[in-house]
């Protein structure tokens, strides 16, 4: 395929303000030009994920003229100087932070911690509601040509975020895993990356037109959001004291249930806070149970790498992503408010 130039200007989705989905609107601005190392990426398809929402709603770094979406993949159009020829007319996914490369996060291998570069997609600079976004060798995979666009979108975020997770959580074979929020994009990979490692998995939901995509998932046992039904389920798995691990992908509505799940030395790893506050933290059933509370961030270059590489293999399979134009990309947020969405949704320019 040969490599158009960008055009002068390209279609966006930004925010008009804070608040529920009207507030995404259509606008143009200029398209990006590459600088030194950089890319310029043709988006194929971006996700729409909940920090978006969050974001849009005024709870996170985001504000009126913001062009919101983090999960990218796309086609290199434009190289700016310094970076490798090869790059051009690459099919790639990218991770949601562009860190520097020079300093002492980078060099420690903690690129999730830059603070120096770029930054972060929808806050720092302009995301994938767009035609068109920066990168940098150092944020972009390249895709196989099995690996649609729509489908490696969402490897970074939905499904790289569970990954990084479960390794922080040291999961190992036959241990019982549980992951909340296991219908939303990430926890639904998450449910499937843990069965991929050998977990036993219980996945916790909020509603029951849910249950089949988490047990077609790989998950063992689904329950709603029950103390009770979380308990019964995590014992009948083998988790006689409780589980092993949880993945908490929802923060607060959960968060109470989620600990009281786990087994004495257990780990939960919090990778999501779909309502931003305090966490009702028990510090007495900590200390006693000495359990391990952690947070995890989202993936990195090599985590991406990773995932490209299992989807590749088949070892996974991401859920079919639900796609709109770009132009409904309002509507994709409503949809993620009213949570009627499985998996993750992605618009495509």
């Amino acid at each position: 395929m040969s490599t158009v130039a960008p055009p002068a200007t390209m279609r966006v989705v930004e925010l008009a303000g804070t608040g529920d989905a009207s507030v995404l609107v259509p606008a143009t601005r200029p398209t990006p030009r590459p600088g030194p190392g950089e890319l310029v990426v043709r988006v194929g398809a971006c996700g729409v994920c909940g920090h978006d929402a969050l974001a849009r709603r005024g709870e996170l770094a985001a504000g009126p003229g913001t062009v919101l979406g983090h999960e990218i993949a796309g086609r290199v159009v434009a190289l700016g100087p310094e970076v490798p020829g090869d790059w051009l007319d690459r099919r790639v996914a990218l991770v949601q932070r562009i860190p520097c490369g020079r300093c002492d996060e980078c060099a420690a291998g903690a690129t999730t911690h830059c603070r120096s570069g770029p930054g972060f997609y929808g806050e720092d600079l302009d995301g994938g509601y767009a035609e068109y976004v920066r990168a940098s060798p150092r944020n972009a995979v390249p895709l196989p040509d099995g690996i649609d666009d729509a489908t490696g979108a969402i490897l970074s975020c939905a499904v790289g975020t569970g990954l990084r997770a479960l390794r922080s959580a040291e999961v190992w074979p036959g241990q019982v895993v549980v992951v909340t929020g296991a219908g939303g994009g990430v926890g639904l990979h998450t449910v499937a990356l843990a069965r991929h490692l050998g977990a036993r998995v219980v996945g916790l939901v909020g509603s029951a037109a849910k249950v089949a995509a988490v047990r077609s998932a790989g998950a063992e046992a689904v329950v709603t959001s029950d103390a009770d039904g979380l308990r019964d389920a995590v014992r009948t798995l083998g988790g006689r004291r409780g589980a092993h691990v949880v993945v908490e992908t929802t923060g607060a509505p959960t968060f109470a249930t989620a600990l009281r799940a786990l087994a004495p030395r257990g780990r939960l790893v919090l990778v999501g806070n779909t309502e931003p506050g305090a966490l009702p933290l028990d510090p007495g059933r900590t200390i006693v149970k000495e359990l391990r509370v952690s947070g995890s961030a989202h993936a990195d270059r090599d985590d991406l790498t990773e995932v490209v590489e299992l989807v590749a293999d088949g070892a996974i399979t991401p859920v079919p992503a639900h796609r709109r134009p770009l132009a409904e990309v309002a509507d994709a947020h409503a949809a993620l408010d009213a949570r009627t969405v499985t998996g993750r949704a992605v618009v495509t320019p």
